[in-house]
């Protein structure tokens, strides 16, 4: 959150006074965390996204957020002329991730028979996005299509059922990803405010109302604003953040945002369906 706000905002003082001791302190916890072996760095006996009974290894989502902030950390720490540069680097990109072929397991001891909802939480999908870690396209395509296969069970709970359309329509599946927006999120509004609920109401009807729960309403808007325009924000200039094809949910036509405040101007974001890049449009000028 603090290297996505400096990648937004540009702005040095927050970077230096606000975000850099957290950084640091999350970085130095993660490089103590972890364990060394002949597989890379591991880190072990960890609880990720889904319920778990007892602790794993290697928790696909644990060391792929891992991966992503040690090494924007290490990007900042040599822009601040901080020491640990090196070493956060070193074990951002020798992190250890489980796989099974091609696809990311969710953990070490992952099977295809893991059943129930645990076992359908796509916990290596939310490393992918929101949390931006990059993979192959080989390994990306055959992860989304893997836990999207298996995903029946665990859609209706909270978090991580708002995104999962974005991974549908990544691998191209537009009446998918339409059905995968009504069922992670739609079902989850409340009459008649309309505000979010905590689990769906249509596949848990008996769970008490609770709501509105920003952690489904944040993960529509990302999916929005991010994950459908392929737009992964960095410290280089915002027009390049657009990474991939536009590919919307079926029926859909377009995504707009009239205003976006980027590096503190006023920015538009338009992303319409088929084009080769969505467009993040800044004014020309100081």
């Amino acid at each position: 959150a603090f290297l996505q706000h400096w990648y937004v905002t540009g702005d040095e003082d927050f970077l230096r006074e606000k975000a850099w001791p957290v950084l640091e302190g999350v970085c130095d916890w993660l490089s103590g965390r972890v364990t060394k072996t002949e597989r890379g760095y591991e880190i072990k006996e960890v609880i990720g996204v889904a319920e778990q009974t007892q602790p794993v290894d290697n928790n696909a989502y644990v060391n792929m957020s891992a991966a992503v902030v040690l090494a924007g950390a290490a990007a900042v720490a040599t822009r601040l002329k901080r020491p640990d540069g090196p070493h956060w680097a070193e074990i951002a990109a020798a992190l250890f991730i489980p796989m099974d072929g091609d696809v990311i397991k969710n953990h070490d001891r992952f099977t295809a028979s893991e059943g129930g909802a645990t076992g359908a939480t796509p916990e290596a999908l939310a490393g992918l996005f929101p949390m931006t870690y990059q993979v192959a396209p080989e390994v990306e395509l055959a992860t989304m299509s893997f836990y999207l296969d298996r995903v029946d069970p665990y859609i209706g709970h909270p978090m991580l059922s708002a995104p999962l359309a974005v991974y549908a329509a990544r691998l191209g599946d537009r009446a998918r990803a339409l059905r995968l927006f009504e069922q992670g999120y739609a079902e989850f509004i409340n009459p008649p405010y309309g505000e979010v609920n905590e689990f769906s109401r249509t596949r848990f009807p008996d769970k008490p109302v609770v709501g509105p729960l920003f952690a489904n309403l944040g993960g529509f808007l990302i999916s929005l604003i991010l994950g459908l325009p392929g737009i992964r924000p960095d410290d280089g200039e915002p027009a390049r953040w657009p990474r991939r094809p536009v590919v919307l949910p079926e029926g859909w036509n377009g995504i707009e945002v009239e205003r976006l405040m980027l590096r503190g101007r006023p920015a538009r974001l338009a992303a319409h369906q088929g084009m080769d890049r969505a467009r993040i449009e800044l004014p020309t000028g100081p």
